[in-house]
């Protein structure tokens, strides 16, 4: 599965007037946000989503449970962490969730994993843990529920590539993009994740190519 990354350097290139035109109303929540990098994630997400999924502003329902969707056949996901924004979509549910890995939140572990997964952990903790988070945040997300599950979602063994959730099959993929632990979810197996970066040049293209 592909997944689109866009990082804070390059959505500072990117003319407000354009993001602008592209989604207002999405502006206007960055700008609610007290960081810059914050307010820069949230509209390389909406970059995102208009441009490399072609999923207008205006197409974006909120489900129950916050999460957002499309109704044109397209399942789509967004996360954001330390400085860049990512994206993954196709024609079954997704999930995706993007970490930067540090030691900041290890001392969680025995908190919200099992036994069983702190002993995988236990063999390297500061990757190992993020990448578990990563996989468990990917499959909520997936799920269109989010946290409202984590408390009873059974344990995940990573060397297998799926978990069984109320009901449902969810295929899991992950890896490393510098220092940052990715996870994708799906109802099918998506296969090894393709990471590729996009550039300002590349999301102004593509919405030229639109117009």
């Amino acid at each position: 599965m592909d997944i689109y990354i866009l990082e804070n350097s390059e959505t500072q290139l990117i003319p407000e007037t354009f993001c602008q035109s592209l989604f207002p109303e999405r502006m206007k929540k960055a700008e609610r946000y007290l960081k810059a990098d914050d307010r820069f994630m949230c509209i390389g997400a909406g970059l995102l989503i208009s441009c490399i999924a072609h999923i207008s502003e205006s197409k974006i329902y909120i489900s129950e449970y916050g999460k957002p969707y499309s109704r044109n056949g397209i399942f789509f996901n967004v996360s954001h962490s330390g400085n860049c924004a990512a994206l993954a979509f196709g024609k079954h549910e997704t999930g995706i969730d993007i970490e930067k890995i540090n030691g900041d939140n290890l001392y969680l572990a025995e908190y919200i994993f099992t036994k069983q997964e702190l002993q995988w952990i236990n063999f390297e903790p500061v990757t190992r843990f993020h990448i578990l988070w990563s996989i468990k945040e990917s499959i909520l997300k997936a799920s269109g529920t989010g946290l409202h599950l984590s408390v009873t979602l059974p344990e995940v063994y990573p060397e297998t590539n799926h978990i069984f959730v109320n009901g449902m099959t969810y295929y899991f993929n992950y890896g490393i993009f510098e220092n940052k632990s990715i996870a994708v979810s799906s109802t099918v197996d998506t296969g090894k994740l393709n990471i590729k970066k996009i550039s300002a040049d590349e999301i102004i293209s593509c919405f030229q190519r639109k117009n």
